[in-house]
């Protein structure tokens, strides 16, 4: 009689999967995106142009970002992830190379849209899709792990690009002018690399699952799993939708001035630019743990403590910014106000996607996903040329830092109404399904 051969454990390539989307993370938001707050005195000095004028670039790219966003699953249902994987690196390749050759202002605008595009599909909102499509358990802590990946791009990127675009030499300046334009060119050939990586090795979806399942079902095990939800028509019908959306508006605009704009308040304070580069490698490693760390406490204590103390992290950065000068002492509010910072970025990037399960579950996950990626980076939008109009006005981005902090103060209060009532509307929800249901979805 035969022996019974062993079942050989087949390989998950759902760990691919992740990786691949790490590393779109790490370079797309890394070099394209945090990387950007150290080309803005660069450019505008070599270039002899205002601040306020430059920073619409900033609007521009959230304004495309916002429009994409609310359609993130058609476009996704229509084209598949891949593809718009690849069309988004092409964007950002296109948005560096032009970023290199720009003599003016409508240059950087054109980059500016073929970078909103490129992030589109290749950040955030894109990879928390691809989660819930290749993850059926722990969402919350994976979307960290793959959304944290903008911190080591960002520390790659800082050390990288700042000696390139600060380059010395005997200009008035104290360096290079024009140096930023070979740093652009780096950037577009690493995200070249990425996309051949992409072409390569991606895969639409797991085997077995439709091109339309873009999330989990209805049964779930466990808190980091999600819930069923109520349908998109009814999910716009609460009032509390309306004050997420201001909220999450809102705290776009605030961190934009956290993170944006901190880079050249502290060139304009006299801080030594090897110690802002310095820093901002320091705060972006962090930022990799306090990603993960915020996807872990939702899954382990849920949404309400989670965001609590991201917003108030964010409001206390804040009012760091204004304290700040250039002494000893000035220098380690710096330091210590950048590291409080990064617990506050996770608002923006991994608690979307939780923001949007938490409060209105599966069935509805895709639309108020892609609704509040399209307020956030609208806020966003506004927040540079906020900040920078202040800057114009007063000479200084202090007055700015106050009314943001005031916006978070406002948006922690607001977000803790938002998630009694939806929580509220949830255990009506769950205490409606059958019994069978009822045992695999547990209310919070």
């Amino acid at each position: 009689m035969d022996k019974p051969q062993k079942s050989r454990k087949r390989f998950d390539y759902a760990w691919v999967t992740i990786a691949l989307c790490f590393l779109c993370v790490c370079t797309s938001l890394g070099l394209c995106s945090s990387g950007r707050t150290y080309y803005l005195t660069a450019i505008t000095e070599a270039l002899g142009i205002k601040r306020s004028l430059y920073s619409l670039t900033d609007t521009i790219r959230y304004g495309v970002t916002t429009v994409l966003s609310l359609y993130l699953g058609f476009f996704i249902r229509k084209f598949g992830v891949k593809k718009l994987l690849c069309v988004g690196f092409t964007c950002l390749i296109g948005f560096a190379y032009v970023s290199s050759v720009a003599d003016g202002l409508w240059g950087f605008y054109l980059a500016a849209v073929l970078l909103g595009v490129g992030l589109s599909w290749t950040s955030t909102a894109m990879m928390s899709a691809v989660v819930g499509l290749w993850c059926k358990k722990n969402r919350g802590t994976i979307t960290g792990i793959v959304l944290s990946a903008n911190g080591l791009g960002g520390a790659i990127a800082v050390q990288i690009i700042s000696p390139i675009i600060f380059r010395p030499s005997d200009h008035p300046l104290g360096y290079e002018p024009f140096g930023y334009r070979d740093s652009y060119r780096l950037v577009a050939l690493i995200l070249a690399v990425v996309l051949l990586l992409v072409i390569l090795f991606f895969k639409e979806r797991p085997k077995g699952v439709d091109k339309s399942e873009l999330v989990v079902g209805k049964k779930k095990k466990a808190r980091g799993l999600g819930w069923v939800g109520m349908d998109y028509a009814q999910a716009v019908k609460k009032p509390y939708f309306y004050v997420a959306m201001l909220c999450i508006f809102l705290t776009g605009m605030s961190l934009q001035g956290l993170g944006g704009i901190a880079t050249p308040h502290m060139y304009d304070l006299g801080f030594d630019k090897q110690f802002v580069a310095n820093l901002g490698t320091i705060t972006s490693l962090c930022l990799m743990g306090t990603k993960i760390f915020s996807g872990f406490m939702y899954d382990k204590t849920g949404i309400k403590i989670t965001m609590n103390i991201c917003f108030v992290c964010a409001f206390v950065s804040l009012g760091g910014l204004v304290l700040l000068d250039n002494t000893m002492m000035g220098k380690m509010i710096a330091l210590v106000r950048g590291i409080v910072g990064t617990v506050a970025t996770p608002l923006e990037t991994v608690m979307l996607p939780l923001f949007a399960s938490e409060l209105f579950g599966d069935k509805s996950f895709l639309r108020v996903l892609g609704i509040f990626s399209a307020v956030n980076t609208a806020g966003l939008a506004l927040g540079a040329p906020f900040a920078n109009m202040c800057f114009d006005l007063f000479g200084s981005y202090n007055i700015s830092f106050v009314i943001l902090a005031l916006f978070m103060l406002f948006a922690v209060i607001a977000m803790n109404f938002v998630v009694r009532s939806a929580h509220r509307d949830k255990k009506s929800i769950l205490s409606a399904l059958s019994p069978s249901e009822a045992e695999e979805v547990p209310a919070q």
